[in-house]
């Protein structure tokens, strides 16, 4: 295969996330490839959290739709969302988690079952999204304004039915939730 070193590391910009050009030097395996250079400009997310929430009170999911600059610099409507953000540093995930479903639908956390970790774009960003299933009190609210993150939330109630179609569409949607409902479904047989 290969050998890879970092030669250099450089920050390009600094606002909601940080965003570095890398540069690596590639040595091959194979003695007819000279070493080679690459650069790489990477964003810096780190870890993230999120959960499909279901209250086994209300015999429902909850999902999210707030905005999002992609829809918008597409001119597509908002499509649903699982809950759930940034891991704060020196925050275990499951902190992390509970307070993200806290801030964004207003509710305490019963339940928790990790579905999936994956890497979404590795080739642009350090991202890792930890994905959970997870049991929530009765929602009371219809939207909420989070503060602290200046984000407007409307909060849906959906059935498993709705859920699936979801999860079946041909249609653009928010990967990290069809990526959610399926391991779900896939976790607990509910086809």
């Amino acid at each position: 295969m290969q050998r890879v070193s970092k030669i250099k590391k450089i920050l390009l910009s600094k606002s909601f996330f940080s965003f570095w050009n890398y540069q690596f030097l590639i040595k091959s395996n194979n003695n007819q490839i000279k070493p080679y250079k690459i650069f790489r400009e990477i964003l810096n997310i780190g870890d993230v959290v999120f959960a499909l929430c279901f209250s086994p009170e209300e015999n429902k999911f909850y999902l999210i739709k707030q905005f999002r600059p992609f829809y918008f610099v597409r001119n597509k409507k908002l499509k649903f969302e699982i809950v759930g953000g940034l891991v704060d540093k020196g925050e275990t995930l499951i902190a992390a988690l509970k307070r993200e479903i806290k801030e964004e639908i207003g509710v305490q956390t019963k339940k928790i079952v990790k579905l999936t970790t994956y890497c979404p774009v590795p080739g642009y960003s350090d991202e890792i999204v930890h994905v959970y299933y997870a049991e929530v009190e009765k929602i009371k609210l219809k939207s909420l304004y989070n503060k602290n993150e200046n984000e407007e939330i409307k909060i849906f109630k959906l059935t498993l039915t709705q859920l699936k179609k979801i999860n079946e569409s041909k249609s653009i949607q928010n990967v990290l939730t069809k990526i959610s409902i399926h391991e779900y479904l896939k976790k607990f047989k509910k086809n």
